[in-house]
């Protein structure tokens, strides 16, 4: 009786060697999602993770009447570390905004046309910092930096925040 208990025991040993779960994490190169910050972009975005370098796309134009905003961001992304369901990154974000508004001034000049008068803005930011997506197959995702914000005009440096939420495929 010893012998078969003993026999039992070794035999539920070994099988429990074999029957360990492969805790390996599944490549997902490709999130599609919505994006928001002030260095990066906002809107809808697009990230390509081949390895330890990425890219993320993130725009949104938006026409009503005569009035035009876009926002375009091209973010380079560097891993530096990843488990099942964290994935830690730095980032360098470039975002480019536009804005067309009609001038709603009465006082223009006699021969001016209301029309046809309108007011451009043109911004460009620049971010860098650190950010953490959680999640496996829909991942949420955080970025904190400092921004150089409106470079080509008023120069700003302000902490920056970046969030989105993923889906990975």
């Amino acid at each position: 009786m010893k012998k078969i208990i003993l026999l039992i025991c070794c035999f539920l040993f070994v099988e429990g060697l074999f029957a360990q779960k492969n805790d390996t994490i599944k490549k997902r190169k490709n999130e599609i999602g919505i994006h928001a910050g002030f260095c990066t972009g906002v809107g809808l975005s697009y990230r390509f993770w081949p390895k330890y370098i990425g890219v993320q796309l993130t725009a949104l134009p938006i026409k009503q009447g005569k009035d035009i905003f876009i926002s375009a961001g091209l973010t380079i992304l560097c891993k530096y570390y990843e488990a099942k369901y964290v994935r830690g990154f730095f980032y360098l974000g470039n975002h480019f905004l536009y804005e067309k508004n009609e001038v709603n001034d009465f006082n223009l000049l006699p021969f001016q046309n209301y029309n046809e008068s309108s007011k451009n803005t043109y911004k460009y930011n620049i971010g860098l910092g650190t950010g953490f997506c959680f999640g496996q197959i829909v991942k949420f995702n955080i970025m904190l930096g400092y921004g150089a914000y409106d470079v080509t005009g008023e120069f700003n440096l302000f902490p920056t925040a970046e969030m989105g939420l993923y889906y990975c495929f």
